[in-house]
């Protein structure tokens, strides 16, 4: 999620809106909850590109499944505005093919490491009952127990070739006490900060980088993305900043 300002006054410690009523967010008091986020897609695309070019495909992976899992939905992408949905609906097909490109062996790891930093910013700003921070843990919830509990239930392992059997029933007790941690022990910011470099640990020991080549193409795809969405953002707004669009 983008920490994209309105103005100078919307972001100080006692942010108002234009009528008067407190901001959604004091974090991100130009977000709209229901809709596409110009800004927010910006601000990931832009953390894709830089992750890539520093051979860190984890952390561009969790950029991407933040991006994909709050903010370019089929539901958002249809009640955005036709001028920024027409922007978003290309982009949001792009970066779903380069999220392919860098696609790991257990991506609800990444996924759950993203929306825990994600709720991170949130609850330092906002606090850890915001609706954006429980939004977060409910989902990453979900999936750690979906992880435990279905796809690496004794059955299913069964089913795997043995290396990789071995690989999973390693991290199974690291994902275990994980879980326990984010489900009992998060009524702070520096709990939800523990817990999620503890996710990012392990998503990084089971979701390691793809092969060369794939990283290099996948670097150049994002660097490109990058640089047409701003292009095609500035088109769309007719040379105005986000701001002026929205007075």
């Amino acid at each position: 999620m983008s920490n994209f300002k309105q103005n100078d006054t919307s972001i100080s410690g006692s942010a108002v809106m234009e009528n008067g009523a407190a901001p959604y967010s004091q974090y991100a008091p130009d977000m709209h909850v229901s809709v596409g986020c110009i800004p927010c897609t910006r601000a990931h695309l832009s953390s894709v590109s830089a992750a890539l070019k520093e051979g860190d495909a984890e952390t561009a992976r969790e950029e991407i499944s933040a991006l994909m899992e709050y903010d370019l939905t089929p539901e958002k992408l249809a009640a955005t505005p036709d001028k920024d949905r027409e922007v978003l609906a290309k982009y949001a097909e792009a970066i779903s093919s380069l999220q392919q490109k860098l696609a790991e062996r257990v991506p609800e790891l990444t996924a759950i490491a993203a929306s825990l930093k994600e709720a991170i910013r949130f609850a330092r700003v906002d606090g850890i009952e915001h609706p954006e921070v429980q939004m977060r843990l409910e989902r990453s919830e979900e999936l750690v127990n979906g992880l435990e509990r279905i796809r690496f239930a004794p059955e299913k392992l069964l089913l795997l070739d043995p290396k990789t059997r071995d690989e999973i029933k390693q991290v199974l007790p690291e994902i275990r006490e994980a879980r326990h941690q984010l489900v009992n022990g998060i009524t702070t910011p520096d709990d939800l900060e523990f817990v999620s470099v503890r996710f990012a640990e392990i998503s990084r020991k089971v979701n390691v980088n793809p092969d060369q080549e794939t990283l290099q193409l996948a670097q150049k795809e994002a660097a490109e993305l990058n640089s047409s969405f701003r292009r095609d953002v500035l088109k769309a707004w007719g040379g105005k900043s986000y701001e002026s669009t929205r007075q």
